[in-house]
């Protein structure tokens, strides 16, 4: 199935099911696959063996091609997220994917976020306190949408099998690069928004020198809140970062708190912070609607 980038609106990611109905890719299990668009392999790190209490790694490695793409875990005003489903044995658990940094992709008036050349999203394994096992036997289901100006939704199933008496650690350095790329929380910051008319305004304070006095980028972790491809003012008032950031004209969630990334230009890695957010999101609805009154009753004037 090949879908036209601009026909995934942004309340695409409910339709997740639908797109992925039919996957472009499907076959035996296997450690990599490749497409068109994207090589797509699992990868493990268990630089101690695999032991309770020992750090153990896994990976999705997606190499894509050319101005091709994959998403973010808010993919922004169009797209999907990349999931993984997990089965792994003896009683090992794999937690949440540690997403590094996105980048920007705009397209078209679109703003979407996600990657671009290589990336790998890692997930920690818990082993249980009774793992006895020689080795850990991991099998993954992967489906991603990958995009340039087309998108294409695929899927694979992976598997391997990991020694654990002795060290895994072939692909250390790129799972020691994603790592570094995953957005920081620093002890030093508070955050925080208020609901003003239709945008956010947001202050954080302590955030690190090499981030102050510099225009940052904003990307909210959670879909349905901003409007991603508005221009966002800021500006600094000392310390303290200020910023008024419109509200999707579709919103469709109403948060108390709210993770977002703020990204210095050049920077690889983000600042992740907890917005606690104050104000009426009823009150934020009733001046959407007004505004649309108002539009509507201009555009009809004019004819």
């Amino acid at each position: 199935m090949v879908l036209p980038l601009l026909s995934l609106p942004r309340w695409a990611p409910r339709c997740a099911a639908m797109l992925l109905a039919v996957p472009c890719i499907a076959g035996a299990q296997r450690d990599a696959l490749t497409t068109e668009h994207v090589r797509v392999q699992l990868l493990a790190h268990a630089p101690q063996g695999v032991a309770p209490g020992r750090p153990v790694w896994l990976a999705l490695a997606i190499d894509h091609a050319p101005h091709w793409h994959t998403y973010w875990k808010n993919p922004g005003d169009s797209g999907l997220p990349t999931s993984l489903s997990w089965r792994l044995g003896d009683g090992a658990t794999a937690g949440e994917i540690a997403w590094p940094t996105p980048q920007a992709l705009p397209v078209g008036p679109l703003m979407n976020h996600g990657y671009e050349g290589a990336v790998l999203l890692s997930v920690p394994v818990t082993i249980p306190a009774d793992f006895t096992a020689s080795t850990l036997r991991v099998q993954l289901r992967g489906e991603w949408l990958a995009c340039k100006d087309v998108c294409v939704p695929e899927s694979g199933e992976f598997a391997l099998t990991i020694p654990a008496r002795v060290a895994t650690t072939k692909h250390a350095q790129r799972f020691e690069d994603a790592l570094a790329r995953v957005p920081r929380e620093w002890p030093s910051v508070r955050a925080r928004a208020s609901i003003e008319r239709r945008a956010l305004r947001v202050e954080v304070d302590g955030l690190p020198a090499d981030a102050r006095g510099r225009e940052l980028r904003f990307f909210a972790e959670m879909g349905g809140v901003v409007e991603h491809a508005a221009a966002i003012e800021q500006r600094w008032d000392a310390g303290r970062w200020l910023a008024r950031v419109p509200l999707s004209s579709q919103r469709s969630e109403s948060p108390d708190t709210m993770h977002a990334v703020l990204v210095p230009p050049g920077q690889a890695t983000g600042i992740r912070v907890r917005l606690a957010i104050s104000g009426s999101w009823a009150t934020a609805a009733a001046h959407a609607r007004s505004s649309d009154n108002v539009g509507a009753a201009t555009n009809s004037t004019k004819e």
